[in-house]
Protein backbone atom coordinates (compact mmCIF):
# COMPACT_ATOMS: atom_id res chain seq x y z
CA UNK A 1 0.00 0.00 0.00
CA UNK A 2 1.06 3.42 -0.78
CA UNK A 3 0.95 5.64 1.66
CA UNK A 4 1.22 9.36 0.71
CA UNK A 5 1.14 12.95 2.18
CA UNK A 6 0.27 15.25 -0.29
CA UNK A 7 -1.10 15.85 -3.72
CA UNK A 8 1.89 15.94 -5.60
CA UNK A 9 2.93 12.62 -4.74
CA UNK A 10 0.08 11.57 -5.98
CA UNK A 11 0.51 12.33 -9.33
CA UNK A 12 3.07 9.83 -9.57
CA UNK A 13 0.69 7.76 -9.43
CA UNK A 14 -0.62 7.54 -12.98
CA UNK A 15 -3.63 5.31 -12.51
CA UNK A 16 -7.27 6.33 -12.12
CA UNK A 17 -8.31 5.84 -7.80
CA UNK A 18 -11.46 4.72 -6.70
CA UNK A 19 -11.59 7.03 -3.01
CA UNK A 20 -13.19 5.70 0.08
CA UNK A 21 -14.00 9.02 1.77
CA UNK A 22 -13.83 9.95 5.39
CA UNK A 23 -11.75 10.41 9.18
CA UNK A 24 -12.42 6.99 9.61
CA UNK A 25 -11.36 7.06 13.35
CA UNK A 26 -11.58 3.65 14.52
CA UNK A 27 -11.73 2.06 11.53
CA UNK A 28 -15.05 0.31 12.56
CA UNK A 29 -17.33 -2.35 10.70
CA UNK A 30 -19.34 0.91 9.31
CA UNK A 31 -16.18 2.21 8.04
CA UNK A 32 -14.74 -0.76 6.56
CA UNK A 33 -18.30 -0.96 4.25
CA UNK A 34 -17.37 2.52 2.60
CA UNK A 35 -13.47 1.35 1.98
CA UNK A 36 -14.69 -2.12 0.94
CA UNK A 37 -16.88 -0.22 -1.61
CA UNK A 38 -14.41 1.68 -3.17
CA UNK A 39 -14.17 -0.86 -6.16
CA UNK A 40 -14.00 -0.19 -9.74
CA UNK A 41 -12.57 -2.36 -12.45
CA UNK A 42 -9.26 -0.76 -13.43
CA UNK A 43 -8.98 1.44 -11.03
CA UNK A 44 -7.12 1.67 -7.79
CA UNK A 45 -8.71 1.43 -4.14
CA UNK A 46 -7.66 4.65 -2.02
CA UNK A 47 -8.19 6.10 0.73
CA UNK A 48 -8.78 10.05 1.55
CA UNK A 49 -8.36 10.71 5.06
CA UNK A 50 -6.78 13.66 7.06
CA UNK A 51 -3.61 13.31 9.80
CA UNK A 52 -6.06 15.43 12.24
CA UNK A 53 -9.30 15.38 13.27
CA UNK A 54 -10.89 18.77 11.50
CA UNK A 55 -12.14 19.99 14.69
CA UNK A 56 -8.79 20.31 15.97
CA UNK A 57 -8.42 23.35 13.93
CA UNK A 58 -11.82 24.33 13.65
CA UNK A 59 -13.32 24.04 16.74
CA UNK A 60 -10.63 22.55 19.27
CA UNK A 61 -12.73 23.12 22.47
CA UNK A 62 -14.86 20.05 20.91
CA UNK A 63 -12.60 17.76 19.29
CA UNK A 64 -13.17 14.06 20.02
CA UNK A 65 -10.61 12.21 21.86
CA UNK A 66 -9.36 9.24 18.76
CA UNK A 67 -10.12 5.26 18.95
CA UNK A 68 -7.01 5.11 16.48
CA UNK A 69 -4.58 7.98 17.19
CA UNK A 70 -1.91 6.00 15.87
CA UNK A 71 -1.30 6.69 12.49
CA UNK A 72 0.74 3.30 11.85
CA UNK A 73 -2.17 0.95 13.72
CA UNK A 74 -4.83 2.97 10.96
CA UNK A 75 -2.91 2.35 8.21
CA UNK A 76 -2.33 -1.15 8.95
CA UNK A 77 -6.33 -1.77 9.39
CA UNK A 78 -6.98 0.03 6.39
CA UNK A 79 -3.61 -2.38 4.26
CA UNK A 80 -5.98 -5.52 5.72
CA UNK A 81 -8.88 -3.86 3.71
CA UNK A 82 -6.98 -4.27 0.60
CA UNK A 83 -6.49 -0.56 -0.06
CA UNK A 84 -3.77 0.22 -2.79
CA UNK A 85 -2.90 3.71 -1.82
CA UNK A 86 -3.56 6.23 1.25
CA UNK A 87 -3.80 10.00 1.00
CA UNK A 88 -2.86 11.29 4.40
CA UNK A 89 -3.10 14.97 3.93
CA UNK A 90 -2.59 17.55 7.17
CA UNK A 91 -6.23 19.62 7.63
CA UNK A 92 -5.51 23.08 7.16
CA UNK A 93 -7.52 26.33 6.87
CA UNK A 94 -6.90 26.65 3.08
CA UNK A 95 -8.29 23.41 2.74
CA UNK A 96 -10.89 24.11 5.38
CA UNK A 97 -11.86 27.14 2.93
CA UNK A 98 -12.34 25.09 -0.53
CA UNK A 99 -16.20 25.14 -1.54
CA UNK A 100 -17.43 21.14 -2.06
CA UNK A 101 -16.61 21.73 -5.80
CA UNK A 102 -13.28 23.00 -5.72
CA UNK A 103 -12.27 20.63 -3.20
CA UNK A 104 -13.48 17.51 -5.49
CA UNK A 105 -11.91 19.65 -8.77
CA UNK A 106 -8.14 20.02 -6.57
CA UNK A 107 -8.04 16.18 -6.65
CA UNK A 108 -9.54 15.42 -10.10
CA UNK A 109 -6.73 17.81 -11.52
CA UNK A 110 -3.82 15.65 -10.65
CA UNK A 111 -4.97 12.39 -10.47
CA UNK A 112 -8.44 10.82 -12.56
CA UNK A 113 -10.86 9.74 -10.08
CA UNK A 114 -12.46 6.46 -11.09
CA UNK A 115 -14.98 6.87 -8.34
CA UNK A 116 -16.11 7.86 -4.85
CA UNK A 117 -17.42 5.97 -1.80
CA UNK A 118 -19.14 7.35 1.48
CA UNK A 119 -21.19 7.27 4.58
CA UNK A 120 -24.78 8.77 4.03
CA UNK A 121 -23.62 11.13 6.32
CA UNK A 122 -20.46 12.55 5.02
CA UNK A 123 -20.15 15.88 5.05
CA UNK A 124 -17.37 18.22 3.26
CA UNK A 125 -16.01 21.34 1.72
CA UNK A 126 -16.51 24.82 3.26
CA UNK A 127 -18.93 25.26 6.67
CA UNK A 128 -19.70 21.46 5.52
CA UNK A 129 -21.69 22.49 2.46
CA UNK A 130 -20.89 19.53 0.45
CA UNK A 131 -23.24 16.34 1.00
CA UNK A 132 -24.30 13.28 -0.41
CA UNK A 133 -26.16 14.54 -2.65
CA UNK A 134 -23.43 16.62 -3.85
CA UNK A 135 -21.20 14.13 -4.14
CA UNK A 136 -23.83 12.31 -6.41
CA UNK A 137 -24.64 15.31 -9.01
CA UNK A 138 -20.70 16.02 -9.21
CA UNK A 139 -19.95 11.96 -10.04
CA UNK A 140 -22.71 12.19 -12.26
CA UNK A 141 -21.41 15.21 -14.28
CA UNK A 142 -18.04 13.99 -14.12
CA UNK A 143 -18.45 10.50 -15.50
CA UNK A 144 -17.20 9.20 -11.96
CA UNK A 145 -19.26 6.34 -10.10
CA UNK A 146 -20.52 7.26 -6.50
CA UNK A 147 -21.36 5.05 -3.72
CA UNK A 148 -23.43 5.93 -0.97
CA UNK A 149 -23.31 3.44 1.84
CA UNK A 150 -26.33 3.19 4.50
CA UNK A 151 -24.80 3.41 7.76
CA UNK A 152 -24.48 0.59 9.77
CA UNK A 153 -26.84 -0.16 12.62
CA UNK A 154 -26.16 -2.79 15.73
CA UNK A 155 -29.07 -3.33 18.17
CA UNK A 156 -31.20 -0.57 16.82
CA UNK A 157 -28.44 2.47 16.95
CA UNK A 158 -25.98 3.72 14.44
CA UNK A 159 -22.74 2.15 14.52
CA UNK A 160 -20.11 5.43 14.72
CA UNK A 161 -17.02 6.73 16.27
CA UNK A 162 -18.84 8.88 18.59
CA UNK A 163 -20.74 5.86 19.96
CA UNK A 164 -17.72 3.61 19.92
CA UNK A 165 -16.04 6.29 22.39
CA UNK A 166 -18.95 6.52 24.99
CA UNK A 167 -19.03 2.98 24.94
CA UNK A 168 -15.14 2.63 25.53
CA UNK A 169 -15.44 5.69 28.23
CA UNK A 170 -17.97 3.64 30.20
CA UNK A 171 -15.54 0.17 30.09
CA UNK A 172 -17.83 -1.68 28.05
CA UNK A 173 -15.37 -3.41 25.84
CA UNK A 174 -17.51 -6.01 24.49
CA UNK A 175 -20.01 -3.62 22.94
CA UNK A 176 -16.88 -1.39 21.61
CA UNK A 177 -15.42 -5.19 19.90
CA UNK A 178 -18.50 -5.88 18.19
CA UNK A 179 -18.71 -2.50 16.46
CA UNK A 180 -15.29 -1.57 15.80
CA UNK A 181 -15.26 -5.65 14.57
CA UNK A 182 -11.94 -6.21 16.98
CA UNK A 183 -11.04 -5.96 20.26
CA UNK A 184 -9.87 -2.20 21.47
CA UNK A 185 -6.10 -1.71 21.17
CA UNK A 186 -3.80 0.84 21.99
CA UNK A 187 -0.37 1.28 20.14
CA UNK A 188 2.79 2.81 20.74
CA UNK A 189 6.86 2.52 21.61
CA UNK A 190 7.88 0.57 24.71
CA UNK A 191 10.15 3.21 26.61
CA UNK A 192 11.95 2.93 29.84
CA UNK A 193 11.01 3.47 33.02
CA UNK A 194 11.73 3.49 36.54
CA UNK A 195 12.35 -0.31 36.53
CA UNK A 196 10.44 -0.47 39.89
CA UNK A 197 8.24 -3.45 38.38
CA UNK A 198 10.99 -5.12 37.51
CA UNK A 199 12.47 -5.08 41.13
CA UNK A 200 8.70 -6.29 42.13
CA UNK A 201 9.35 -9.26 39.89
CA UNK A 202 6.76 -8.19 37.43
CA UNK A 203 8.75 -6.81 34.47
CA UNK A 204 6.52 -4.67 32.52
CA UNK A 205 6.40 -2.94 28.72
CA UNK A 206 5.73 0.64 29.62
CA UNK A 207 4.10 3.13 27.04
CA UNK A 208 2.92 6.96 27.10
CA UNK A 209 -0.40 7.47 25.65
CA UNK A 210 -0.97 10.48 23.81
CA UNK A 211 -3.54 13.28 25.36
CA UNK A 212 -5.70 12.95 22.41
CA UNK A 213 -6.20 8.55 22.93
CA UNK A 214 -9.78 7.87 23.80
CA UNK A 215 -9.14 5.61 26.75
CA UNK A 216 -11.27 3.03 29.03
CA UNK A 217 -11.82 4.07 32.35
CA UNK A 218 -8.34 3.71 33.92
CA UNK A 219 -7.47 0.02 35.84
CA UNK A 220 -6.22 -3.09 35.44
CA UNK A 221 -7.05 -5.35 32.14
CA UNK A 222 -6.41 -9.01 30.45
CA UNK A 223 -4.23 -8.06 27.25
CA UNK A 224 -2.96 -9.91 24.36
CA UNK A 225 -0.50 -8.40 21.96
CA UNK A 226 1.28 -10.00 19.10
CA UNK A 227 4.55 -9.96 19.11
CA UNK A 228 7.28 -12.13 16.54
CA UNK A 229 4.87 -14.59 15.13
CA UNK A 230 3.43 -15.64 18.42
CA UNK A 231 0.42 -13.93 20.87
CA UNK A 232 1.82 -12.89 24.03
CA UNK A 233 -1.10 -12.91 27.25
CA UNK A 234 -0.89 -10.64 30.47
CA UNK A 235 -2.07 -7.89 31.70
CA UNK A 236 -1.69 -3.83 31.70
CA UNK A 237 -2.74 -1.08 34.12
CA UNK A 238 -3.92 1.88 32.38
CA UNK A 239 -3.67 5.16 34.25
CA UNK A 240 -1.54 7.53 36.44
CA UNK A 241 0.08 4.86 38.52
CA UNK A 242 -0.99 6.67 42.04
CA UNK A 243 1.14 4.72 44.27
CA UNK A 244 4.22 5.89 42.61
CA UNK A 245 5.87 9.31 43.26
CA UNK A 246 6.31 11.29 40.19
CA UNK A 247 7.02 14.69 39.27
CA UNK A 248 4.87 14.46 36.28
CA UNK A 249 1.66 12.24 35.86
CA UNK A 250 1.08 10.77 31.94
CA UNK A 251 -1.30 8.65 31.30
CA UNK A 252 0.68 5.27 30.93
CA UNK A 253 -0.25 0.99 29.81
CA UNK A 254 1.86 -0.96 32.01
CA UNK A 255 1.76 -4.19 30.36
CA UNK A 256 3.01 -7.63 31.99
CA UNK A 257 3.30 -10.38 29.90
CA UNK A 258 3.38 -14.14 31.47
CA UNK A 259 5.99 -16.31 29.96
CA UNK A 260 7.84 -13.98 28.45
CA UNK A 261 11.53 -12.78 29.53
CA UNK A 262 13.06 -10.87 26.39
CA UNK A 263 13.71 -7.16 25.73
CA UNK A 264 10.89 -5.24 24.17
CA UNK A 265 12.28 -1.78 24.52
CA UNK A 266 12.04 0.29 21.54
CA UNK A 267 9.67 -1.89 19.81
CA UNK A 268 6.32 -1.18 18.96
CA UNK A 269 3.50 -2.93 20.30
CA UNK A 270 -0.06 -2.96 19.48
CA UNK A 271 -1.87 -4.29 22.70
CA UNK A 272 -5.34 -5.29 22.60
CA UNK A 273 -7.90 -5.04 25.77
CA UNK A 274 -9.85 -8.51 26.47
CA UNK A 275 -11.60 -7.77 29.97
CA UNK A 276 -11.19 -5.65 32.68
CA UNK A 277 -10.07 -7.15 36.09
CA UNK A 278 -10.08 -3.78 38.48
CA UNK A 279 -9.81 0.21 38.79
CA UNK A 280 -6.51 0.97 39.46
CA UNK A 281 -5.97 1.60 43.14
CA UNK A 282 -3.95 3.51 45.29
CA UNK A 283 -1.58 1.39 47.94
CA UNK A 284 -0.16 2.07 50.97
CA UNK A 285 2.97 0.71 49.63
CA UNK A 286 5.08 -1.38 47.21
CA UNK A 287 4.92 -4.55 49.37
CA UNK A 288 0.74 -4.06 49.07
CA UNK A 289 0.90 -3.20 45.23
CA UNK A 290 3.06 -6.68 45.18
CA UNK A 291 0.76 -8.88 46.81
CA UNK A 292 -2.03 -7.54 44.38
CA UNK A 293 -0.42 -7.50 41.59
CA UNK A 294 0.08 -11.40 42.32
CA UNK A 295 -4.09 -11.88 42.54
CA UNK A 296 -4.34 -9.85 39.55
CA UNK A 297 -2.10 -12.12 37.40
CA UNK A 298 -4.31 -15.75 39.40
CA UNK A 299 -7.26 -13.69 37.08
CA UNK A 300 -5.85 -14.30 33.93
Amino acid sequence: MNILSSLDELRALHSPVHWAMGFFDGVHRGHRRVIESASTPGALRGVFTFAEHPLALLWPEIQPKLLTPDAELKAELMRELGVDVLLCLPFTRRIAALSPGEFLDGLRAVCPIAGISVGNNWRFGRDGAGDTDFVQEYAARHGIRACVQPLLEQDGETVCSSRIRSALAAGRLAECEEMLGRPFSVCGIVEHGQHLARQLGFPTANITLPSNAALPPFGVYAVTCRFGGTILRGMANIGLRPTIDETEKPIRLEAHFVNWSGDLYGKRLEISLTRFIRPELRFDGIESLRKQIALDLAQL
